[in-house]
């Protein structure tokens, strides 16, 4: 054997061992089992099996109070999951807070505290597990618990929080038919471009929003929708088009809207299909922004979606007050206004091409992702899978084509009416 050939020999084995750890470094945590027991003294112990030890991050919240467990990006095979009789575990829920995390969210009735966290590897017929023991306690004990901040934060996951939008930019494109925006002139001689139009695909992640009766998830449906709507009008040619995201990952509302801003967007545009009590509700709507509801039935839909950054261990008024708490001023009065047109302009082509609509379809409340001060904003509810039949029928790509044509002629007769207004 030669020497040149025992190096090839070595170096092909060294690759293979290469490609086999990376591939293993690659392979998602597995989370195989969820399981709580309940002590003495209202304490309760939660285990996760995983299929391999990891860092974590274990701490709990208030308002509502919350137990929450950060781990690597997992791949959730728990099945159903006892809650002891008694305990103050109300729900549980699970999902990708952010790329590289994975984020389990339990509701708790009553305040508590963590007393230990710690992983025990695997041994003899017992799986890896991560152990997190916490007790119930009072609101002034709670309180008193959290006063130290080492006290309540165990593990030594980092999370990182997403980087701060960098300053509003636009991506080069050019357009053989400029389309100008009032207040939004191009510099002379520069490009024109396409309009960017950004598409936020409600909830997403740890949150599903709404259930229907059968088990669909609210997400799943406006990730489908919102790509269907994203390659018909990229189709159509006029139009630049960005996604808030893209994978089942979780954004605070916030961050939605930092992200239309971010790349300066002409047009966002919010999908969701919620729920309501009583299955009989059904229709599309569209929403625009006010300070005051139109009807109770929307002021609940709105207190409800701006909670959302609650279910993944997030309050909404940590947001900066540019993004989530901006006064409706007179500024802001012009995008409003384009706002009320294309929602009116939806209403016409949606009823058009025969889709069912809920009396007075344009409603309007004060939804937190509707609050970018200077980009027109609708918030598209397509139906509502409280309903079982329209749960089946948003679950349908006919039909979702169908409200995406509606949208794209709404939104094409948007865009031309602005054009002749800018022109006149």
């Amino acid at each position: 054997m030669t020497r040149h050939f025992r190096v090839a020999i070595l170096f092909v084995a060294y690759v293979a061992c290469m490609v086999c750890l990376i591939s293993a470094q690659a392979q998602a945590l597995t989370v195989r089992d969820v399981r709580f027991g309940m002590h003495p003294g209202e304490k309760v112990r939660l285990v996760l099996e995983m299929d391999a030890t990891a860092d974590f991050r274990a701490f709990t919240l208030k308002d509502p109070y919350r137990l929450v467990i950060d781990l690597p990006e997992f791949d959730w095979q728990a099945g159903m999951i006892s809650r002891p009789a008694g305990s103050v575990i109300s729900d549980l829920r699970q999902g990708v807070l952010t790329p590289g995390i994975s984020r389990v969210v339990i509701d708790l009735s009553r305040p508590a505290a963590i007393s230990g966290a710690f992983v025990l590897p695997r041994a003899q017929n017992l799986p890896d597990r991560l152990v997190v023991d916490f007790f119930v306690t009072s609101a002034a004990g709670y309180d008193s618990h959290h006063a130290t901040g080492d006290r309540h934060m165990f593990g030594t996951l980092s999370v990182s929080r997403p980087s701060e939008p960098g300053p509003r930019v636009r991506e080069a494109s050019v357009t053989s038919m400029p389309v100008p925006l009032p207040g939004r002139r191009p510099a002379q001689n520069a490009a024109p471009e396409k309009p960017m139009i950004v598409i936020d695909p409600g909830h997403g992640g740890v949150d599903p929003g709404a259930i229907s009766s059968n088990g669909i998830k609210e997400k799943n449906i406006t990730i489908a929708l919102s790509k269907r709507l994203r390659d018909d009008l990229l189709a159509s040619g006029r139009y630049r088009v960005k996604l808030t995201r893209e994978t089942d990952v979780y954004l605070k509302l916030g961050e939605r809207v930092a992200f239309a801003r971010r790349y300066n967007a002409d047009l966002f545009v919010s999908i969701h299909a919620d729920s309501l009590p009583g299955s009989t509700v059904r229709g599309a709507s569209i929403y625009t922004l006010s300070e005051k509801a139109s009807d109770a039935q929307t002021a609940k839909l709105a207190v409800q979606e701006n909670r959302a950054d609650l279910i993944a261990g997030m309050d909404l008024s940590a947001e900066g007050e540019d993004v989530v708490n901006i006064l409706l001023d007179l500024s802001m009065r012009e995008s409003m206004n384009q706002s009320k047109f294309l929602a009116n302009t939806l209403v016409e082509r949606m009823s058009g091409n025969g889709l069912r609509l809920l009396n007075n379809p344009h409603r309007y409340a004060g939804f937190a992702v509707l609050k970018a001060p200077d980009i027109p904003s609708i918030l598209i509810e397509a139906g509502f899978i409280s309903n079982a039949h329209e749960a089946r029928a948003l679950s349908q790509p006919a039909y979702r084509a169908k409200i995406s044509k509606a949208v794209v002629k709404g939104i094409d007769a948007y865009f031309s009416r602005l054009q002749k207004t800018s022109l006149e």
